[in-house]
């Protein structure tokens, strides 16, 4: 699921980098090592078809979202928010005072979208990410 969803959103990103990416994080060897690692995996059903998937972790900042991606069949119909949601009541249950993601500078529907659900821009990590971050009260 992870290949097609990437090359689709980053369709903009040139094709080597993508590509790399997916074979270092998004193979089942990777994933398997990630959720060894106290990664949370879930995929996203919708009326009974896979939707998509998320995951997340926790670490000394609180909760970090790594991945939220939506098949473009099952967006805008507030399958996102409610992931948000849920992905809040997870951070909130640990303790956590934040959820933070790093989202791509050049999708626009992806920063829009988190902005609207309360995440603020931070810092720029390289020339395409930045860290978007969500204070929790």
């Amino acid at each position: 699921m992870a290949f097609p969803l990437f090359r689709e959103v980053y369709r903009d990103t040139p094709s080597d980098i993508v590509e790399a990416f997916l074979q270092k994080t998004q193979t089942p060897e990777s994933i398997a090592e990630q959720i060894r690692s106290g990664t949370v995996y879930l995929f996203i059903r919708y009326d009974g078809e896979i939707a998509g998937y998320l995951a997340y972790e926790f670490d000394s900042e609180g909760l970090r979202l790594s991945k939220l991606y939506l098949l473009p069949a099952f967006r805008g119909k507030g399958i996102g928010g409610y992931l948000l949601g849920y992905v809040e009541e997870r951070a909130k249950e640990r303790n956590a005072q934040l959820i933070h993601l790093e989202v791509n500078e050049v999708n626009p529907h992806a920063r829009e979208f988190y902005r609207r659900h309360g995440f603020v821009p931070g810092e720029r990590l390289d020339y395409r990410r930045i860290v978007m971050r969500k204070e929790l009260s």
